[in-house]
């Protein structure tokens, strides 16, 4: 007995991690409307790695180039052919538009949901909002922090698949703290110095938290650094991809963190998090969601933040709990 044919319904997205992670709460509504579809994302592949253990997705295509490129007319041939009911446009771009002149004379249904550059809302829940006007759900507009958050709880699965996962696979044993610092490509002015980083580290190895240092290539030397001032603390900046990432930060007590990509994909993970801004206005309508508590710190010139601040936040989010809030 053959299984019935499922509607094919389409995500259209490509972004930076920031914008990659708030698609995910879109996502999650979609896959909850319409669970007897086969829902397809067309991304780009630099996520890919992370997004194929998303569970709201049954396929990801990673040819959303621009159609400017030699596939790209094969690409939307392939599209057009699966015959999809519905697709979403989380993109809004000139290229996701492309496509939909290909589905003028068609029944497939085309929703535009995509965040816009000056909405006075934050972009999660700009998008909850159209997301549910379109589909006729209410409410149609969230106040700010109304919408859901995104969600990468499912990590866990993966984790139990994979001890690469397990904070013991780098040395983790016992409490540890998340410290994600951005890396060189950022501003000087947009970074925390490299000698407050250390002192932090050095108070939460004397509160019995190991701090962990985290994120890409450029920040090694602040990992470097800080492992070498503050013995104890560990250094896998470069080291970790971002499903581990991302399993870690189901596992820690606590994620201190700049304005950086990565932070949105701890957060959504579930660990409560400090995020640490200097002058980009209401820092509330640009942060990270996550099911856990966010606590925003705002200042003119990141040096004036002391370790002793941060610290004092992160007790107040609960970041000092006997058990972490997303294990």
């Amino acid at each position: 007995m053959t299984e019935p044919q499922r509607d094919i319904t389409y995500i259209l997205h490509w972004g930076d991690l920031t914008s990659t992670v708030r698609m995910l709460a879109a996502a999650k509504i979609i896959r909850d409307t319409y669970r007897r579809d086969r829902i397809v994302l067309l991304t780009t592949p630099d996520y890919e790695s992370l997004l194929r253990h998303c569970p709201w997705f049954n396929a990801i295509e990673t040819d959303a180039c621009p159609d400017t490129r030699p596939m790209a007319g094969l690409r939307d041939k392939r599209i057009k052919l699966s015959k999809p009911v519905r697709i979403f446009d989380l993109a809004g771009t000139a290229d996701s538009r492309k496509i939909k002149g290909l589905f003028r004379f068609s029944k497939c249904k085309w929703h535009e949901v995509a965040a816009r550059e000056g909405d006075p809302q934050h972009p999660v829940d700009a998008v909850s909002g159209a997301l549910n006007a379109a589909l006729g759900l209410t409410p149609d507009y969230y106040p700010l922090g109304g919408a859901p958050a995104p969600d990468a709880s499912w990590v866990d699965f993966l984790a139990k698949q994979s001890r690469m996962l397990d904070p013991e696979y780098f040395g983790l044993n016992g409490p540890f703290a998340l410290l994600a610092p951005a890396g060189e490509s950022v501003k000087p002015a947009l970074r925390w110095p490299m000698e407050k980083w250390a002192a932090l580290a050095h108070e939460l190895l004397q509160a019995g938290i190991t701090p962990a240092l985290i994120g890409g290539p450029d920040t090694r030397d602040v990992g470097r650094h800080v492992s070498q001032v503050a013995p104890g603390a560990r250094d896998i900046t470069g080291k970790a991809k971002l499903p581990q990432l991302a399993g870690l930060a189901r596992r820690t007590c606590f994620v201190f963190s700049e304005d950086t990509p990565l932070l949105h994909l701890l957060a959504a993970s579930g660990a409560p998090a400090l995020a640490l801004y200097g002058d980009v206005g209401d820092p509330a309508l640009i942060a990270p969601r996550g099911s856990a508590p966010v606590i925003l710190m705002h200042a003119t010139t990141l040096a004036q933040v002391t370790p002793e601040e941060a610290i004092a936040a992160m007790r107040f989010a609960g970041g000092f709990a006997d058990a972490p809030a997303a294990a």
